[in-house]
């Protein structure tokens, strides 16, 4: 569910390719490090759209089924985006519950982090640009969008070429610590439309029940205009804090815990 209001805000781009040329070293190793993959019971989140956020609890039940609970503000005094906001997140976790495929797209757990994901992005022209704050920063010109599908059409392989990349080591531990991606310059793709800002930003937080990065939080954003009206568009999403649920047999042991 977490990736999912994130994801359909993307345009779908072509697949990924089956091998990857190595990387800058501490960022190869970075994307090769194992990491767990445990399933959260329970996650705290703020999710906000423009200036309204609400806080919400997601706790997943044995058979995968997610529920949300409103933590605050009081449902009685939600204004009207907050009141949608919530509509919404609750209609997505009914269709969620009803889908066969809910399994792929409910829920939060170690797919917050997918190195194979980055690889395909970032491609293998990628370049050390600084150290700063502890952090080996390193750029690329996008190759795809999130989670996206099939080839890209003429716009939105404008909106790549547009686009800088930037994928953040910490230097202390070696692992990813941030994924950006930002448009550079206006795209225009067509006579009524023009986009002038698009930004995907991902923190993580090393978990030690992952062994490794924890999606913190993501933000996206994209302004210009259409049809002559103006639209700047924010989404926020900060995980607050995470419950990891008992191992299934004959899967990974780990013990469950809190992460905050």
């Amino acid at each position: 569910m977490v990736r999912s209001l994130m994801l359909g805000a993307c345009a779908a781009l072509f697949s990924a390719t089956s091998a990857f040329a190595l990387l800058p070293e501490p960022l190869e190793q970075a994307l090769s490090a194992p990491i767990n993959e445990p399933v959260a019971a329970r996650v705290d989140m703020r999710i906000g759209v423009n200036n309204d956020r609400i806080m919400v609890r997601m706790v997943e039940s044995e058979a995968g089924e997610s529920d949300y609970t409103l933590l605050a503000p009081p449902e009685d005094t939600l204004n009207e985006a907050q009141r949608e906001l919530w509509i919404d997140l609750s209609d997505d976790d009914e269709s969620d519950e009803s889908s066969e495929d809910s399994d792929e797209s409910s829920g939060f757990g170690a797919e917050g982090f997918d190195p194979e994901e980055i690889r395909r992005i970032i491609g293998d022209d990628v370049r050390f640009l600084r150290e700063e704050d502890g952090r080996l920063i390193y750029g690329f010109v996008p190759l795809a969008m999130p989670d996206s599908e099939g080839e890209p059409d003429r716009t939105e392989q404008r909106m790549l070429e547009a686009m800088q990349g930037e994928v953040h080591v910490n230097a202390a531990n070696g692992h990813v610590q941030a994924f950006h991606l930002r448009l550079e310059e206006s795209v225009k793709p067509n006579f009524a439309a023009r986009i002038d800002g698009f930004q995907f930003l991902q923190d993580f937080v090393f978990d030690e029940t992952v062994n490794g990065p924890r999606l913190a939080g993501m933000h996206f954003n994209i302004a210009g205009s259409a049809a002559f009206q103006s639209f700047d568009e924010n989404m926020t999403i900060e995980i607050l804090d995470v419950e990891w649920a008992a191992p299934t047999a004959g899967g990974s042991v780990v013990e469950a815990t809190e992460s905050h």
